[in-house]
């Protein structure tokens, strides 16, 4: 938090006076500077060794009492939960609201020192041969074995560090917890805060020691390092027999490289110890800048057989004859990712090459009209409903409660007046008075969905849209997500899809069911589907129940298990089967609850209920567990009845800010802010990123 010099003077910029007192010595801050606060021990004074002198001998020695240590973990902590520091910027202010961390602003990070040159492009590169994931863990760079004999582990040489998101998140949780009461001292092999300029050696220990994660080599399949320790000179000159095993060499695997001064990688991931900063734009004209070009550069250092290099740098043959490896690798490289771009863009079929505005989704919403339930016809309307193609809401022909009173529409709806995007359907059963229950809604949802299908159907729905889905009236529906889905996956509306969140929890019903949540369907199973439920004969039972009964069949009934009809009438007339609505990991993208508490749901802790039941367990490819919640770019959350959390999912996800009568949706907080609020900075993240890419 102490920015200056001796000449200039020590700022203190967590102090308003320290920020004043800086500008006017010309030390204004970037907006990309993050002030790190509390900081215990200061860089440039009282280092806290055991004497002045020896405080003196350190400031001397290195300019700074390098406390790294503290700054690192700190730093972790920042980028993780937002907390511990802060930018420095006039008039700019972060939103009360704004939860989003730089965590889920990437996918993958890197400490890196300011003396390192960084290749970032390569570190993608570098990853997906890999084939790694960042919601796992990988914590990779330049790895050093030569203390694991004392110290128990291998550490990843601090010029640059990476490390996946969900390493990253792992260490903020380790670090913001682990033993502050030793902080004076110098690091002792144990995970906790410590006065020391080795920050490798006790991120490898914290790691290790709570979540089991190891160092990882970043080397090629021949063994050249990604990572130069030292200047590329140095590196390129060593050779492991001749100089024996000392600290870099030891307890490294062998490989012939280590041999024959060709132990640098050609995509590297970073070189290290460039003290002076025109070695960095040097470097940057090698690789991006005026050499690899081409450039008319007065600049440039030109050998007398037609060489070009940035300068004329130390052990110039062996460092050119590197350099030009580096730049053939980088050519091939970028000439590799744009070809598989035009080849991922021409494969496709070519229904998967449209936009989102080729797959138009058909919003079907079943409701009620009474006063309880028209403020989530507002809430839907002013959310995720002006995302939908085409938006219907399906209602009984009796309108009203007990206090208003009852209204049918059919024979006494003379004047009454219905916004144009609610539909009135012929339903027998009513649905405020019913035999079986005392008081309450009849849940008479079978009859209304399928003839909700069938009224789409007869007034030209499959003109009017590619995709379809019956969505419940708490439901918190993202129609984009749902259209990168078909897309990714290269469906087609003219084949049969019908997909959702799947349940198999009840065996006697013979077929998978999809939740009732969000049931979707192509275009193709949507007119099938019509066509089967407009056989249907007139009720002759009002009110028999097929699914308490145990008489599966496709027909209309007195029922609002419509998630069972539905997916027996699919499999008996059309052989279509439900389908789950994963990501690529085998994670949900429709919740069945509400998305802060399915959350925290797990498998291993709560056993194997309804919920998990006959789900697979392990992802065919990956093994890792599947089905949980949830996907970076969800289709559906569940169960907010009250349409105020509309608003708020509106607000946290899209940054905007509707207006609804009272706005009580202001006030209100997540159960479990921390797990909702980091889980809702990834899918922001996710939609940014498919937005941007196009899907």
């Amino acid at each position: 938090s102490v920015i200056g010099d001796a000449k200039v003077g020590y700022f203190n910029m967590t102090e308003p006076s320290g920020v004043i007192a800086a500008k006017k010595a010309g030390l204004s801050l970037p907006d990309d500077v993050v002030i790190l606060h509390s900081m215990r021990r200061p860089w440039h004074t009282n280092c806290g060794l055991s004497s002045a002198a020896e405080d003196e001998k350190r400031l001397q020695q290195f300019g700074n009492c390098r406390n790294i240590w503290e700054k690192i973990w700190k730093m972790n902590v920042y980028v993780a939960s937002g907390s511990g520091g802060a930018r420095v910027r006039v008039g700019a202010s972060k939103r009360e609201d704004d939860h989003e961390t730089d965590a889920y602003k990437a996918e993958w990070f890197v400490k890196v020192d300011t003396d390192t040159f960084l290749f970032p492009e390569n570190v993608g590169r570098y990853v997906e041969a890999r084939k790694w994931s960042h919601n796992d863990h990988h914590y990779f760079g330049h790895v050093l074995s030569h203390r694991k004999d004392t110290r128990g582990v291998s550490t990843v040489a601090g010029g640059a560090v990476f490390y996946s998101r969900a390493t990253l998140l792992a260490s903020a949780k380790i670090f913001e917890n682990m033993p502050m009461d030793k902080g004076h001292k110098e690091e002792d092999g144990t995970c906790r805060d410590a006065y020391t300029g080795t920050e490798e050696m006790v991120t490898a220990t914290c790691l290790k020691e709570h979540s089991n994660i190891i160092a990882d080599p970043a080397i090629d399949p021949e063994g050249r390092e990604l990572v130069s320790l030292y200047e590329v000179d140095d590196i390129l000159g060593y050779n492991r027999t001749e100089q024996g095993e000392w600290w870099f060499w030891k307890n490294k695997k062998r490989f012939p490289c280590h041999d024959n001064g060709d132990c640098l990688a050609h995509l590297p991931l970073a070189f290290h110890h460039y003290k002076d900063a025109q070695d960095l734009i040097d470097l940057e004209k090698e690789f991006y800048g005026s050499v690899i070009k081409g450039e008319n550069d007065k600049t440039l250092f030109r050998t007398n057989d037609g060489r070009v290099a940035a300068r004329r740098w130390p052990k110039f043959d062996m460092t050119y004859k590197y350099f030009e490896k580096v730049r053939a690798a980088l050519k091939v490289a970028e000439d590799a990712d744009t070809q598989l771009l035009a080849m991922s863009k021409n494969s496709q079929p070519s229904h998967q090459n449209k936009n989102l505005s080729d797959h138009r989704l058909y919003c079907m919403v079943p409701f009620i009209w009474t006063p309880k339930y028209i403020p989530s016809y507002h809430g839907i309307h002013k959310t995720w409903g002006k995302r939908c193609d085409v938006l219907k809401f399906m209602i009984d022909p009796i309108v009203g409660d007990n206090e208003t009173g009852y209204l049918d529409l059919r024979t006494s709806g003379k004047g009454y007046e219905l916004p144009d995007d609610v539909v009135v359907l012929d339903i027998q059963r009513p649905w405020h008075v019913c035999p079986k229950e005392e008081g309450g809604v009849c849940r008479n949802i079978w009859e209304k969905v399928w003839r909700s299908w069938v009224w789409v159907d007869s007034h030209g729905g499959a003109d009017l849209a590619d995709w379809f889905v019956k969505v419940d009236a708490d439901s918190y529906l993202f129609p984009e997500n749902m259209k990168h889905y078909v897309i990714k996956r290269g469906w087609s509306p003219d084949d049969q899809h019908y997909f959702g969140h799947i349940l198999k929890h009840r065996a006697r019903d013979i077929v998978p069911i999809i939740a009732g949540a969000a049931v979707f369907f192509s275009r193709a199973t949507f007119k099938a589907a019509a066509n089967i439920f407009r056989r249907f004969d007139a009720v002759v039972e009002p009110w028999n129940d097929v699914t308490l009964r145990g008489h599966l069949k496709c027909q209309d009934a007195y029922t609002d298990q419509e998630e069972i009809v539905t997916a027996v009438c699919l499999k008996e007339h059309m052989r279509v089967d439900a389908y789950p609505l994963l990501d690529e990991m085998g994670q949900e993208l429709v919740t069945i609850g509400e998305i802060e508490d399915v959350l925290l749901w797990n498998r291993t802790e709560q056993g194997e209920w309804w919920y998990w039941k006959n789900k697979p367990r392990k992802h065919p490819k990956t093994g890792k567990d599947m089905h949980q919640c949830c996907g970076d770019l969800p289709v559906a959350f569940h169960g907010y009845r009250d349409p105020q959390w509309f608003f708020k999912l509106e607000n946290e996800l899209y940054s905007e800010v509707s207006d609804d009568k009272g706005n009580g949706w202001k006030n209100y907080r997540w159960r479990h802010p921390v797990e909702t609020n980091r889980y809702f900075g990834r899918v922001r993240m996710a939609m940014k990123d498919v937005s941007r890419r196009g899907s």
